[in-house]
């Protein structure tokens, strides 16, 4: 069924057309031209009593069951075919049958002796069902009406809701034919479809007006000076320009970084840029601990984007075909992401028709920063029997929703994504879409201390003009270099800094923050910021509810725990594993949600170290005042580590399975350095709890002594019985310290009386001393043992009393404990010289 208008609008050219063929235009009347406007080389004659008249055609705005009104239209060309029966002298009793009504407003008084000047659409009915988006009009539309068009019929419904574009009509015999004496100037039919809302009326309830990059909650969001980040800005922006001109094109960029290094600040300072050239079709910025609570949940993200698409003046075709989709189906709101990125985004830009000419004024980037911040939105449902999802279920599914995007061809835009480098993140770049992103990481390749140096020297000239420092070098070279290694690579450091320094007297400030470190507690504190960042992303580390610190234990352990010989560099991340964890693969599902702190290696590399981003990290972590109830103290930290070796003792190993001998001696190479051990301190034996000293007897004490007094092969081959080993195999040496740690502090740990008899007395008065623990005589006899049995000389050690062992350090042990290569006593010169 054609729509009224349209027909409507063809009778009108039909009647002149015909008009013009049959010669019955008139001189005073001439012809109307393909345009509608009235041409001449004369104009009309007129007199006093040649008074303008207008028609006034009322249109139906939505068809009530879908089918137009013929009689209408019937009624319509009636009045155009016939004027003078309709108005001429009739101006005040209208044609009955005409509903609605075509009326001829003329001068009070005169007859209609000319045309009508105009023929106006407006409805002049008072009851109906249906709703109007704007009011009727009675006489020429003033140019300041609001630019929304008023809508007709020319998209009508079927009952299912689907639109139906109106059929080109078909040629035939004018309806017009014998209306004659009027003419018709400057019209215009506008074919818009009727809504029952405006779009942003549909929009406006699922948007997340805070997540748009320059929106008010984001007033004071970081953007980067003008002087830095400027390779990595150039490099981003040349790709969303350029980036179809590149030898393997991608639509999708993953810009990357531990936390606080500025991706926000990049992904701002981008959007600025791109929207100063006609760049930006859309933004979203999501946030988990500032700004509305749309802002972390993934359900106003499709919504949003196509609001700010639609906003695009270069896209407002999108908008129209948007604002269909949505009036079609309203209820795209309660669908998928996935869904509804099909209707709101892919299908509106399906039903454009361009080529690469009719694109040049498009925009070309959505971008959106803090992906990693999605948190997934719970709904108590006690009926629901779904698994509710988690927020790295929604970021991941965030991401194949783009992914889908970037692949449509129809879709015309690159999507540029910011986030912390999570392990969910990664793994759907590096393993479900492999090679259809570009990877950035914020890195020592962008000279990240540089910028910062250029940033701080730029705000503290600021500080000095404001505050009339007269000094131009203050703060000074060296605060400078300072800053700028607290820093670490990291711009959210000095951002705190110059943040706090500006919040009082600037001297003072920056002398406060130089002497962070030796505050009294109850002082400010300049980190706030920072120190809230840290809290936020630790405490989303799947930390078990029965030990809320042992994340922070385990931070703690990789970033202090270990001595580090400068031929060797820090363990790898497998050891961390084996000997912090307890089953396989708890390290890295309890340190997955904060990789953005931590760089925790897969778990098939076998030789990277687990790298800690940032070091004012450590600072946090130490400091009681700005960790919080997340503060593990010194006491606390040892006592943890030493449960973690006493595990290892009694296992003769970690508790997780350790496939071979080999594997079996890396792990011990980088266990015996352990600070706790290295250093020989008591605190490994003391500080045990009260279970794990009833379980030292368990320990396998030949069996670790071999271990610490031989040779340490890279094969494993000398922690086996047959001691088969292979030529190409690596001599680490031996490890002494840790049965030297054992029989100097075995005694007072098992709280042996001071008067109990030394290893040297007999066995009888040994066996039957009161004062000596079971296991410290284990310890000590089986340790002397076989250090004889390896050769080395401990003669001297024998002869000292227990009383006395408390006495001596770790110096004075070790010097006890001979190698064989040493120099032997006097008594094993005369032990030797009788074998």
């Amino acid at each position: 069924m054609l729509s009224p208008f349209s027909k409507f609008g063809r009778n009108i050219k039909s009647l002149f057309q015909s008009r013009s063929r049959d010669g019955h235009s008139s001189t005073d009347h001439p012809g109307v031209m393909g345009d509608g406007v009235a041409s001449s080389s004369a104009p009309p004659p007129m007199t006093t009593s040649s008074i303008s008249s207008v028609i006034l055609v009322t249109p139906t705005l939505r068809m009530v069951n879908d089918d137009p009104s013929e009689p209408q239209i019937a009624a319509l060309s009636q009045a155009l075919a016939h004027p003078s029966s309709a108005s001429c002298g009739h101006r005040n009793a209208p044609d009955p049958r005409i509903s609605p009504r075509a009326a001829v407003a003329s001068g009070s008084g005169s007859p209609l002796s000319s045309a009508p000047d105009a023929i106006l659409l407006y409805d002049d009915r008072t009851s109906t069902p249906l709703r109007w988006d704007e009011p009727p009009v009675h006489g020429p539309r003033p140019a300041s009406r609001s630019t929304r068009s008023p809508p007709t019929p020319s998209m009508r419904r079927t009952s299912y809701g689907a639109p139906f574009a109106p059929t080109r009509p078909s040629s035939g015999p004018s309806c017009f034919s014998n209306a004659h004496d009027f003419a018709v100037s400057n019209l215009t039919i506008n074919h818009s479809a009727a809504y029952s809302k405006t779009l942003f009326e549909y929009l406006n309830p699922h948007i997340a007006h805070g997540a748009a990059h320059d929106s008010d909650e984001r007033w004071n969001a970081p953007s980067c000076h003008e002087e830095t980040r400027i390779a990595i800005r150039e490099d981003i922006v040349s790709w969303i320009k350029h980036g179809e001109g590149d030898e393997e094109p991608k639509r999708m960029l993953w810009l990357s970084g531990p936390a606080g290094c500025g991706k926000t600040a990049i992904a701002g300072s981008i959007a600025e840029t791109c929207k100063e050239d006609g760049l930006l079709a859309a933004t979203f910025f999501f946030s988990s601990f500032s700004g509305s609570a749309d802002r972390s949940s993934k359900w106003g993200l499709i919504a949003t984007l196509a609001y700010h698409m639609s906003q695009v003046d270069a896209l407002h075709q999108y908008k129209s075909h948007l604002h269909a989709a949505v009036d079609r189906q309203p209820n795209i709101f309660r669908k998928n992401l996935k869904e509804q990125a099909k209707c709101l985004i892919l299908e509106p830009f399906r039903k454009i028709r361009y080529d690469q000419e009719n694109r040049a004024g498009w925009p070309k980037v959505v971008i959106i920063d803090g992906l990693d911040e999605v948190v997934a939105e719970q709904h108590p449902n006690p009926t629901d029997q779904q698994s509710p999802s988690t927020s790295e279920d929604d970021q991941v599914g965030i991401l194949h929703v783009l992914l889908n995007l970037s692949k449509d061809p129809f879709f015309p835009f690159r999507i540029f994504v910011a986030s912390r480098p999570e392990h969910n993140i990664a793994d759907f770049f590096s393993t479900d879409a492999p090679g259809t992103a570009i990877n950035l990481f914020l890195d020592s390749q962008y000279e990240p201390d540089a910028d910062i140096r250029r940033f701080l020297e730029s705000r503290f000239a600021g500080i000095r003009r404001r505050t009339g420092i007269l000094s131009a070098s203050w703060p000074g070279d060296k605060t400078l270099n300072r800053l700028v290694e607290m820093s670490s690579g990291q711009f959210i450091v000095p951002t705190t800094i110059i943040r706090w320094v500006e919040a009082g007297v600037p001297q003072l400030q920056m002398a406060e923050v130089m002497r962070l470190d030796e505050q009294n507690a109850g002082k400010a504190n300049p980190f706030a910021t920072l120190d809230a960042l840290y809290r936020h992303i630790l405490q989303r580390a799947h930390t078990p509810d029965d030990d809320p610190h042992l994340v922070v234990q385990w931070i703690k352990c990789i970033t202090s725990a270990m001595f580090v010989p400068p031929i060797r560099g820090p363990p790898c991340a497998n050891f961390w594993r084996l000997f912090l964890g307890d089953v396989e693969g708890e390290l890295t599902y309890r340190l997955g949600p904060i990789t953005s702190l931590i760089s925790v290696p897969p778990p098939n590399d076998t030789s990277s170290p687990i790298t800690i981003y940032h070091k004012s990290l450590t600072d946090f972590l130490s400091s009681p005042t700005r960790c919080g109830d997340l503060y593990a103290d010194s006491a606390g930290h040892t006592s943890f580590i030493s449960e973690r070796i006493f595990v290892v003792l009694k296992n003769k190993g970690p508790v997780v399975p350790i496939p071979s001998l080999p594997n079996l001696a890396t792990f011990l190479s980088s266990f015996f350095l352990l600070n706790l051990l290295w250093n020989m301190s008591p605190e490994a034996l003391t500080c045990l709890s009260e279970s794990s000293k009833a379980e030292r007897d368990c320990c396998d004490v030949a069996w670790w002594a071999t271990a610490c007094l031989s040779d340490l092969l890279s094969d494993g081959s000398s922690l086996s019985q047959d001691g088969y080993h292979t030529e190409l195999s690596e001599n680490w040496g031996t490890h002494s310290w840790l049965v030297q740690l054992i029989y100097h502090r075995i005694h007072q740990a098992m709280g042996c009386g001071s008067e109990a008899p030394s290893v040297g007395q007999d066995a009888a008065r040994q066996a039957h001393g009161p004062k000596c623990h079971v296991v410290c005589v284990r310890w000590r006899t089986g340790i002397l043992a076989k250090a004889k049995e390896a050769g080395w000389c401990v003669h001297e050690l024998e002869a000292v009393q227990l009383n006395e062992l408390g006495h001596l350090d770790h110096d004075d042990i070790h010097r006890m404990f001979k190698p064989p290569e040493k120099r032997p006593c006097r008594l094993c010169k005369l032990a030797s010289t009788r074998a």
